[in-house]
């Protein structure tokens, strides 16, 4: 009878020119284990493969590989591969044999010698041979560095020829060929983890949430799937480092990270990572927003009544949220990131969703921000007065070197922390940063965003229609971070700097469109009202001439003579 490929029918038989087991046909054998290791990289395709070509080469109708626990006392089985028995699965969630029920097995990993079992001998062993519907069984230790890792077992159905003591030696050559693998994929199973998990919390880390996003969003562009990420952060961690030490501070960490854990399982398949010092995120996919912000107030609550407890900020973004749809992670990013910082400045214990209000803003809050604006206001007539005087002196200058020193200006009165001076050529379709300066670098910068403005930078000003009217009409704005009925292509762009408040005005001269940004952080003087007040110096200082000469139209006075106190009244 002709061998069948698997080894099946026919089985190895003895004497004669039909044996198969020759020497040189097990060596080829060893050979086919050993080259699966050095093809395969990830662990579980490299188990199952090395399994398959172990069954051939050892003539077995199935083969089993496990891993043995020894705080369990069990082999937990890996794969099972060949025809498997009754409620067998080739990748087993939970199967386990444990020592205790099975003595041979148990001394195997004492003695590590291997065995042979037949449905005849009576025991717990061919107990399990006749529920497996086998005949026969071999099992052999796999040694790695001395101890027993995990177990072989071999199993030949009727019809074949029983294992016997004789086919130990060659099963113990293939066991050594299958250590060799599973020592491969162990070292790179720990690279694997090194790569994507956080050494502190073991959660993901950041490059694991970069791929976990880029495969979401190309998913929800193809198919509509929802994509939502979740943003926290823990509120007041270097309190806690100066105040109890960092060893306090890492098991604040850990203690978080175990919220974040918890609270991810209310969306299966969510991915939680920790991807920086004291920000954690949660990825969904395929559930809804009203589920991700179900999972974000699970992940307060639980922080909240951990034992001392300083809270997380935490924000929202999703692709079916109430703002515009987010075609890229970055964006997704960015928006959760901008509904974290309105979290934290608002102090709210509920997580803030991009485009929503916070659920809540505490008093104390909102009388620190009414006393700071209060003793911090700036005079715009005389914000006014002394750019126009500044720009008398460069009158007849290059229009760029005269909204560089508008912006020096206005940022040195209102404390600003940087700006940013572009243009755009007539007719054109992109704007060009021009020139930068940087008061104080962000206090949240990573690889998501530059503290400094690109020279030669471009941007489509199809994303920007804010922009646009802000040249073509002469019409300021104002963003901040999380407000409300913001332009997200500006937010975008301020959460990209790594900045808190955005004052932009612009203008069109002879050569173009020009704007002037205006970057704030938290400690920056109010920039609310002072729109018109930059509108009026962009204004003159392209067009050219002296301020003293410029039409007075482009300066609102009345609203220019009022600070912006009188104004918020």
């Amino acid at each position: 009878m002709r061998q069948r490929e698997d080894g099946v029918a026919g089985g190895p038989q003895r004497g004669g020119s039909e044996v198969r087991s020759s020497d040189a046909a097990r060596l080829r054998s060893l050979l086919d284990i050993a080259k699966v290791g050095g093809a395969i990289s990830r662990f579980e395709d490299l188990v199952e493969l090395t399994a398959e070509e172990a069954r051939r080469a050892l003539g077995a109708a199935s083969l089993s590989v496990s891993r043995w626990d020894p705080g369990q006392g069990v082999f937990r089985i890996l794969v099972h591969v060949g025809v498997l028995g009754p409620h067998e699965g080739r990748f087993p969630r939970d199967e386990q044999l444990a020592a205790a029920a099975y003595p041979r097995a148990g001394a195997l990993v004492k003695d590590r010698r291997g065995y042979v079992a037949t449905v005849a001998d009576g025991d717990e062993e061919a107990a399990l041979l006749a529920a497996l519907d086998k005949d026969s069984s071999l099992r052999i230790p796999i040694v790695v560095d001395g101890r027993v890792w995990g177990a072989v077992y071999a199993a030949r159905a009727a019809g074949q020829q029983r294992f016997d003591t004789s086919d130990l030696d060659f099963a113990f050559a293939v066991a050594t060929q299958v250590a060799a693998g599973v020592v491969q994929a162990d070292y790179l199973a720990r690279i694997e983890r090194l790569a994507f998990e956080d050494p502190l919390t073991g959660l993901a880390n950041r490059r694991a949430v970069d791929e976990q996003l880029e495969a979401a969003m190309a998913e929800n562009l193809e198919s509509g799937t929802p994509v939502s990420l979740i943003l926290a952060d823990i509120n007041r961690l270097k309190q806690v480092n100066d105040s109890f030490g960092h060893e306090a501070g890492d098991q604040l960490i850990i203690s978080v990270a175990e919220a974040v854990s918890r609270a991810s399982g209310l969306a299966a398949g969510s991915l939680a990572a920790r991807i920086g010092g004291d920000e954690f995120c949660i990825v969904t996919r395929g559930v809804s927003a009203e589920v991700a912000m179900r999972v974000a107030e699970e992940l307060c609550r639980i922080v909240e009544n951990q034992p001392l407890s300083t809270g997380v900020s935490c924000g929202v973004a999703s692709t079916d949220g109430p703002t515009n749809p987010f075609d890229t992670p970055v964006r997704l990013f960015r928006l959760a990131d901008a509904a974290q910082y309105r979290a934290k400045r608002a102090g709210s214990r509920a997580p803030v969703r991009a485009g929503c209000p916070p659920a809540e803003a505490p008093e104390e809050a909102l009388v620190d921000r009414r006393a700071r604006r209060g003793r911090l206001t700036v005079d715009g007539q005389a914000v006014l007065e002394s750019g126009f005087d500044l720009l008398d002196r460069l009158a007849g200058g290059e229009t760029q070197s005269r909204l560089e020193a508008v912006a020096d200006h206005v940022l040195l009165l209102l404390d600003a922390a940087a700006w940013w001076v572009s243009w755009a050529p007539a007719g054109g379709t992109q704007l060009f940063s021009q020139a930068s300066s940087v008061a104080r670098f962000a206090e949240k910068l990573d690889e998501r965003g530059i503290a400094q403005a690109t020279l030669g930078a471009s941007f489509d000003l199809g994303r920007y229609p804010t922009t646009v009217a802000a040249m073509r009409d002469a019409r300021p704005f104002l963003v901040e971070v999380g407000l409300p009925g913001s332009d997200p292509a500006e937010e975008e762009s301020l959460v990209t700097a790594g900045y808190t408040t955005l004052l932009a005005a612009g203008a069109t001269g002879a050569d173009g469109g020009w704007l002037v940004e205006i970057f704030g952080d938290p400690i920056s003087m109010p920039f609310s009202g002072f729109e018109p007040v930059l509108r009026a110096l962009v204004s003159v200082a392209v067009a050219g001439a002296s301020a003293s000469a410029s039409p007075r139209a482009v300066v609102p006075a009345q609203l220019a003579r009022r600070s912006p106190a009188q104004r918020d009244r």
